[in-house]
């Protein structure tokens, strides 16, 4: 049953209503920020191939309390159906997850381990076992599921377009996705291909709301093959396995 919601006056936004998404949550849906995200979705399914290079900003606390804020760079290398490769790195380590031919990998270059599983189902399985499994926390695996808008939305309770943003010298359309736990707001080009360019994820109910930041670049017409997804222990890595069973 469509419910329509109150804007604020002057918002130059569409009135939403209460629907049913393709997860079954329910969410309050804003019309063009719906749209907006199905366009950015169609796009990247359409991409046989594709590298998205970022740098990101992540906020911690410090024992005493204190939020301080660490940076980092990551690139991830995606092939369709199923292929990909992130590399992530701060000024004290490098991580990479690779997913090839139904094999998911995880390597730490400083302490030079690493530790694989077998994931026939595909690469949105790869993803959701990173994330769900593993608490492995980089956005760049939102942008690996065949429908990345539906994956966004999976637990909104709102979804909103919040206008027109300009940084990088790029326009961006800003949409704002509520949930129970995070606030999470992505901003999507408005020109060219409508391939996100920043994402930003808000803590809600953590002490002074914690903070990640994401920028991306993309190319989309890159030159690698396959076998350069793939992981090949370098001389005396240590494998160990995943600890499925501790708390995360």
């Amino acid at each position: 049953m469509v419910q329509k919601l109150l804007k604020k006056a002057g918002a130059l936004i569409a009135v939403g209503a209460l629907m049913c998404c393709p997860f079954g949550t329910i969410y309050a849906q804003d019309n063009q920020a719906t749209e907006i995200l199905q366009a950015m979705s169609a796009e990247i399914a359409s991409l046989d191939r594709f590298v998205i290079s970022g740098d990101g900003y992540v906020d911690v606390r410090l024992d005493a309390g204190q939020i301080i804020e660490q940076s980092m760079d990551a690139t991830m290398r995606v092939i369709r159906p199923g292929a990909m490769r992130i590399t992530n790195s701060d000024a004290e380590s490098t991580k990479e997850i690779h997913f090839s031919e139904g094999v998911l990998t995880v390597y730490s270059q400083t302490e030079n381990f690493y530790a694989q599983t077998d994931l026939p189902a595909g690469i949105d399985a790869a993803a959701n076992f990173a994330v769900n499994e593993l608490d492995i926390d980089v956005p760049m695996l939102d942008f690996v599921f065949n429908d990345v808008g539906s994956h966004l939305v999976e637990d909104a309770q709102s979804v909103e377009y919040l206008g027109l943003s300009r940084f990088r010298d790029r326009v961006y359309h800003h949409i704002g996705i509520r949930a129970a736990e995070d606030d999470l707001q992505i901003w999507i080009a408005a020109e060219g291909p409508p391939l996100p360019g920043k994402l930003a994820i808000s803590a809600k109910w953590d002490g002074g709301s914690p903070r990640s930041v994401f920028f991306f670049s993309w190319d989309t017409e890159p030159e690698f093959d396959e076998k350069s997804l793939r992981f090949k222990p370098p001389a005396n890595a240590i494998r160990i396995e995943f600890d499925l069973d501790s708390e995360q």
